[in-house]
């Protein structure tokens, strides 16, 4: 048992504790939050707090309640209102023991564009400030969640790429520098590819992965680097699998044709989602 929580909250808080969904929020001396968390059942989730033992399964549980000073609760009429209000809070506090959430900010999105002045080039990019490429007329695509398998998914584009087309360094440089994005532009490029990558970032089809697999087997380069293509293609379809598809699958049941939202919007709406 964790003796620093009846210590600090007292041996029969657990008792004053309803079994209600609801939400509950740890603080420190200062009264700020410094974890907020949700639950279907509030008095059986605290009462892990206080049975948390030294297991590292209950480190973290273990840490909180350490750092706290006070812990308070607040009842909701269901588990879904308890998810809502725990992503509010968390977005307006940013608690140090909330991760998941607490920086939306960071969400990443893809983006294409195609310059009408010069066709046959498409130039990819990838950011996490999205309001900084308005100027440069991207078709934006996300918010994603995870910046690990949305940065793979661009690199691995990066790697590919070259093998169909030629990189554009060129056009690249009209971009100058912008701060967590990169962007690159290839040319000659065919106007079906556009239409592949929109589907595919959009979380529609993937039809754009297997066009592009066929189009790397004609080519020997790629053939001769045959596993690193195979690893590439592969960052891809989990890309595809667990962020756009995921992301569309959401948008299409609240009614929502685009195909960008805002960063901070994102996790509010996967809350709304109704598998």
């Amino acid at each position: 048992m964790n003796i620093d929580f009846d210590n600090k909250f007292g041996a029969n808080f657990i008792g004053s504790v309803p079994d209600q969904a609801g939400i509950y929020i740890f603080r420190d001396k200062m009264s700020d939050p410094i974890y907020i968390g949700k639950a279907k059942n509030l008095r059986k989730r605290l009462a892990q707090y206080r049975l948390a033992t030294r297991k590292k399964l209950h480190r973290k549980m273990r840490a909180i309640v350490r750092q706290a000073e006070a812990l308070e609760f607040q009842i909701c009429e269901s588990e879904r209102e308890a998810l809502l209000l725990e992503n509010q809070l968390i977005l307006a506090h940013r608690p140090e023991f909330n991760v998941a959430g607490a920086y939306a900010f960071l969400y990443p999105y893809l983006g294409l564009k195609t310059d009408h002045a010069q066709p046959g080039v498409l130039s990819f990019c990838y950011t996490t400030l999205p309001d900084e490429l308005k100027p440069h007329q991207f078709q934006l695509y996300g918010a994603f969640r995870s910046r690990e398998t949305v940065s793979l998914a661009y690199e691995a584009l990066m790697f590919l790429m070259p093998f169909i087309s030629h990189y554009s360094p060129s056009e690249r440089g009209q971009y100058g520098e912008i701060s967590y994005t990169r962007i690159a532009s290839f040319r000659q490029m065919d106007c079906q590819w556009l239409i592949w990558f929109q589907r595919l970032f959009r979380g529609e089809s993937s039809v754009g992965l297997n066009e592009l697999a066929l189009a790397l087997l004609e080519k020997p380069g790629a053939r001769r680097v045959a596993a690193d293509i195979q690893l590439h293609l592969k960052c891809l379809q989990i890309f595809f699998m667990t962020e756009a598809s995921k992301l569309r699958r959401v948008l299409d049941q609240q009614g929502l044709q685009v195909s960008s939202i805002a960063q901070h919007d994102r996790d509010k709406l996967f809350l709304l989602f109704d598998p």
